[in-house]
């Protein structure tokens, strides 16, 4: 073979060659879509102006970006000190969102989060879970860009996550998100309390201004007594339309929903009635034991005495025998204190603060993620914000009409 000819053949192995070290030296790439392929608007509305503890917030060299993202990618640098960036887009749900970085140390794997822009007042809409096609773009050092696309399950803004299994005996805890479904500020709370003034049980509504904790239940009954008047009745509706082995989560109806529909199950009427109380200056939690919900009331403003309340009795039949409890003698008048809706008030309270005081060593311990108690106004302080209202449903008034 002339030498010119075997000079080009093997300078056309060299390069062959060359170009397939180059490929097989790419960065490896994995997208991070969502928890399971689920993303859950409640919770990106949830956790968008969420701040970390301190402890949570410390430097993780492994974690770029948003340490609350659930969009992103693994990356293995090729070597160190490359440049990446990383682009994710989806018409639907977020503007696109770019992530510019350095990756340190060769032959470390990165988990790559930018700060997505979402859409939050579309996602707020989210009525019925759906598929949602997202584009991972990702550019490593000189290397050509790479594109990935994802179809994961968008759940309704009613699915509320609140346990993330990672791996074995493991998982992360996003209780907190039930926080986002009390509404202080939601319109219906206003109407709901004009139409508890109404009835007359109380002139106003003071928080803990009188310091007097008769007067504190006795607004909490007014409360209860005109949801009562209104006909909520318990539901039991729970599941989410999608399901996923590894995130557990729950139904939540928003307030508008429990309130024009006249069905609440546990967390439905616990959040209801948070978040009137919150709108009061009457400060509630919300308490989780194994499958259930029911709330807590704070009598008084230093937040030392928990009071129970099984909010699954709101309209139901009263039973006779639990209408006497230490601390509400005075609270309503004889004839009041012969009414149905009293009488289930009082039963909620003996109830609720009897699983309390019968739980509080494993609310103390904090280890079961079973049992939970989540103060709506450390939620806020932590950045937790509400769900907004969002919806074009009108306030159903009890007859007679009040006006709108």
């Amino acid at each position: 073979m002339p030498r010119f000819v075997r000079n080009r053949v093997v300078e056309a192995l060299a390069l062959s060659f060359l170009a397939f070290s180059a490929a097989c030296s790419r960065a490896e790439v994995t997208p991070i879509a969502g928890w399971d392929k689920q993303l859950f608007p409640s919770y990106l509305i949830a956790s968008a102006t969420m701040r970390l503890p301190d402890e949570e917030a410390a430097d993780d060299s492994e974690l770029l970006g948003d340490r609350e993202g659930v969009l992103g990618v693994k990356v293995e640098a090729p070597e160190a000190d490359t440049p990446i960036k990383v682009t994710i887009t989806s018409d639907a749900i977020l503007e696109p969102s770019t992530f510019s970085g350095t990756l340190d140390e060769a032959g470390t794997t990165y988990s790559i989060f930018p700060r997505i822009k979402y859409k939050y007042a579309a996602l707020a809409k989210i009525k019925q879970s759906m598929p949602v096609t997202v584009t991972f773009r990702i550019e490593v050092g000189e290397e050509e860009a790479e594109e990935r696309t994802e179809t994961l399950t968008l759940h309704s803004v009613n699915d509320c996550p609140f346990s993330i299994a990672q791996g074995d005996d493991n998982y992360r805890d996003v209780s907190y998100v039930f926080a986002a479904y009390v509404n202080e500020q939601h319109p219906f709370v206003d109407k709901v309390l004009r139409e508890a003034l109404d009835l007359g049980i109380v002139d106003s509504f003071t928080g803990y201004q009188s310091k007097d904790s008769a007067e504190v239940y006795r607004q909490v009954y007014a409360i209860w007594d005109a949801l009562s008047k209104r006909d909520v009745r318990y539901s039991n509706i729970t599941a989410s339309a999608a399901e996923s082995e590894q995130v557990s989560s729950q139904n939540v109806r928003l307030i508008d929903e429990s309130i024009n529909n006249a069905q609440a199950n546990c967390v439905d009427g616990s959040v209801l009635l948070a978040s009137v109380l919150r709108k009061i200056d009457i400060e509630p939690v919300l308490v989780f034991v194994p499958g259930h919900c029911y709330l807590g009331f704070y009598l008084d403003p230093e937040c030392k005495q928990l009071i129970g309340l099984e909010t699954t009795m709101i309209g139901s039949v009263a039973d006779e025998g639990g209408r006497t409890i230490e601390g509400v003698e005075d609270v309503v008048d004889a004839v009041q204190s012969k009414s149905n809706s009293w009488g289930t008030f009082c039963a909620a309270i003996v109830e609720g603060t009897k699983d309390l005081k019968k739980n509080q060593p494993k609310f103390d311990e904090g280890e079961d993620p079973d049992y939970q108690v989540i103060p709506i106004a450390a939620a806020r302080k932590q950045g937790i914000l509400p769900i907004a209202f969002d919806s074009n449903d009108r306030f159903q008034a009890t007859a007679p009409a009040d006006e709108e």
